[in-house]
């Protein structure tokens, strides 16, 4: 077919195709759910001549979703492109049904990409106007209001999506032309849902009141943010390594507040949301964030908490833990090289030159012919040092930094002589570390 006599899809899916260059060593996956815009954008692939392979998310969530997939892998046989279907897990969670979903389906589509691979989905202009003015109208931040990036790491692979430009008209125009089937999802009209109020009842309005581009140009206000979002993740990658020169000692879930205090409020407030981002933990709300820059000036214990995490400043330090707290659900007792870790659900990570990967093996050969034991604090306790001094337990538990709420209920290694060998993730006795080799153990919660 001649490249002016193609569809205004095919030709805007091709421009932004080739500007990536795109020379797949596989065929390309796409996020397919059957509906109108995934059909299109799959339609227009084969119609290309790209290399395709479609992938349908199965929610489970509706009576008619076997039916859904079922017509899913219908179509794709029809193009000739081969389909996988992929189930969301039950435990699937999220702030609402829509999120809930989208995390699912995402971490299901996630978990297909390998080492190269390039999933590409279909949202389109108007489904970045939408995603705009819902993070606008929650007070979000830079990152927010940046709406859908063009693309993004995922997982092994990489994530496109390349109809962020394309205005939802042009995407019915090629269906009509093409004449293709798709799916309507009835959760797409239901006014419970925050995009659907958006998309049915907002956006109309604006056209209404004059600005009939408005989908147009908040797609492209959403894009000019994602650029001023980017300065701010380079200034903070600078930053941060700034940061990890001057105080090496700290852990990267802990920040000094030395180096905080040399910023402005507003850089205060820009590093501690790329702090927390590269933590990947919730952020919080810009009050929280307010009384934490106040929190700075004292430098004393003070917790401040919001949903999903809290920190914590212990002398000149603060300190990020996250809110799945330790349960102390766990029996204490003595262990020796032949018994099993005494605490469920946790894992022993980055350990290296250790004699084996394991934390349980670890132990085993650093201390064979040892008796251990692991039990709670007791209150007013005092650790022997190798020396042969002592220090009072709640001291070492302050400058390992040690959640508050924790002190209590987390596992802690003695010998027979009263010797603190270990705090899982936080702690190895001085003279303990040559027994675990050049690395201590580094433990977390699954």
């Amino acid at each position: 077919m001649e490249w002016s006599a193609r569809p205004e899809l095919e030709q805007r899916l091709q421009n932004r195709l080739q500007q990536w260059e795109l020379t797949p060593q596989r065929p390309l996956l796409v996020a397919y759910s059957g509906g109108s815009d995934s059909t299109a954008l799959l339609a227009a692939l084969v119609a290309l001549e790209y290399p395709v392979h479609a992938l349908h998310v199965d929610h489970g969530w509706h009576a008619q979703s076997p039916v859904w997939a079922d017509f899913c892998v219908t179509q794709t046989q029809a193009m000739g492109v081969p389909c996988t279907v992929l189930y969301l897990p039950p435990d699937t969670t999220g702030e609402g049904p829509e999120d809930q979903a989208r995390r699912g389906r995402y971490a299901v589509l996630t978990e297909q990409l390998q080492e190269g691979d390039i999933l590409l989905t279909a949202q389109h202009q108007q489904d970045q106007a939408e995603t705009f003015l819902l993070q606008l109208l929650r007070g979000t931040g830079i990152a927010g209001l940046a709406a859908m990036p063009w693309q993004k790491p995922l997982g092994k692979g990489q994530l496109l999506r390349p109809l962020l430009q394309v205005p939802k008209s042009v995407i019915r125009d090629y269906l009509q032309q093409k004449n293709l089937p798709y799916l309507q999802d009835p959760a797409n009209q239901d006014p419970r849902f925050d995009r659907v109020r958006v998309r049915q009842q907002l956006l109309p309005l604006l056209q209404e009141m004059g600005w009939a581009h408005a989908p147009g140009t908040l797609a492209r206000t959403a894009e000019n943010m994602g650029d001023v979002y980017a300065l701010v993740e380079d200034w903070f990658t600078i930053q941060w390594e700034r940061h990890r020169t001057a105080f090496p000692q700290l852990r990267e879930d802990a920040v000094s507040l030395e180096f905080l205090r040399k910023l402005t409020p507003a850089l205060q407030r820009m590093f501690l949301r790329g702090w927390l981002q590269k933590l990947r933990v919730p952020l919080p709300s810009q009050a929280r964030l307010t009384i934490l820059q106040q929190a700075l000036d004292s430098g004393l214990g003070r917790r401040i908490q919001w949903a999903g995490a809290a920190c914590w400043l212990q002398g000149q330090t603060l300190y990020l833990w996250r809110s799945s707290d330790f349960t102390g659900d766990w029996q204490e007792g003595p262990w020796q090289s032949d018994s099993a870790l005494p605490f469920a659900g946790w894992e022993c990570q980055k350990v290296e030159a250790l004699p084996s990967g394991s934390a349980h093996q670890a132990l085993s050969a650093a201390f064979s012919e040892e008796t251990l034991c692991w039990r709670r604090r007791q209150p007013g306790e005092l650790v022997r040092m190798s020396t042969g001094t002592h220090r009072p337990l709640k001291k070492i538990l302050l400058e390992a930094a040690v959640p508050p709420d924790w002190r209590a209920h987390i596992p802690l290694l003695w010998d027979t002589h009263g010797h603190l060998l270990l705090i899982p993730g936080f702690y190895t006795a001085p003279w303990a570390r040559a027994a675990f080799g050049t690395a201590a153990l580094c433990f977390i919660r699954r």
